[in-house]
């Protein structure tokens, strides 16, 4: 092909070329939407799309014994992101320890308080319903005294804590419902909270002379 005949079909393509772009632009005046995607079309043509997500890794609560600070505060860290409460986080109570200082009596309180959770189906205060998880430990102060001592959170919660002597007297009494006939030494279960000086006490005399 010469020159010439190069030139013309070169005039002849840019000719057209530019013939459909002012044609589309005069379309496009007419109809806005012409030059715009549709939404419906763009979510069809998407749908049969993989998207192509990095692994997902669901949280768990930790089922290890934590042994050590870091890893009890670890432990406790992991169950408050995954919502659960600051009373509650133990819930498979890797981090309950009863206390072994203390002596026989120490010693005393921890098997009664081990009878009554065992009672109830838990390892730990932690794994047991409102109010029960606000229960931080037991000991003994005198033979056949059981004390229990509750967190501070629960002097927040108007429904079981006014303050009044005697207000938490219904958690001494179904220890002693659950434990007494297995610990016929036990007395007394007193249960206090922390930062507070009021005792709800409940004789074991008397609980079950008022049981008959």
């Amino acid at each position: 092909m010469n020159r010439n005949a190069k030139r013309i079909v070169g005039n002849i393509s840019v000719g057209a070329f530019l013939a459909g772009v002012l044609a589309i632009l005069a379309v496009n005046h007419v109809d806005p939407d012409f030059l715009t995607n549709d939404a419906e079309l763009t979510a069809e043509a998407n749908a049969g799309t993989p998207i192509v997500q990095g692994p997902i890794v669901p949280l768990e609560l930790p089922t290890a014994k934590a042994t050590t600070p870091a890893q009890v505060e670890n432990a406790r860290q992991i169950a408050l992101d995954m919502g659960r409460s600051e009373a509650t986080w133990d819930k498979n109570c890797v981090a309950w320890n009863p206390a072994e200082s203390g002596g026989a009596r120490q010693q005393w309180a921890n098997r009664v308080a081990a009878s009554w959770l065992e009672s109830a189906g838990a390892g730990c205060p932690d794994a047991m319903t409102w109010p029960y998880y606000y229960i931080e430990s037991f000991d003994s102060t005198a033979p056949g005294q059981l004390r229990i001592t509750m967190e501070q959170a629960v002097a927040s919660d108007p429904q079981i804590f006014t303050g009044a002597p005697g207000d938490l007297e219904f958690i001494a009494e179904e220890v002693i419902d659950a434990t007494h006939q297995k610990f016929t030494d036990l007395e007394t279960v007193h249960v206090v909270v922390e930062g507070h000086s009021s005792t709800s006490s409940v004789g074991v005399a008397g609980r079950l002379e008022s049981a008959r």
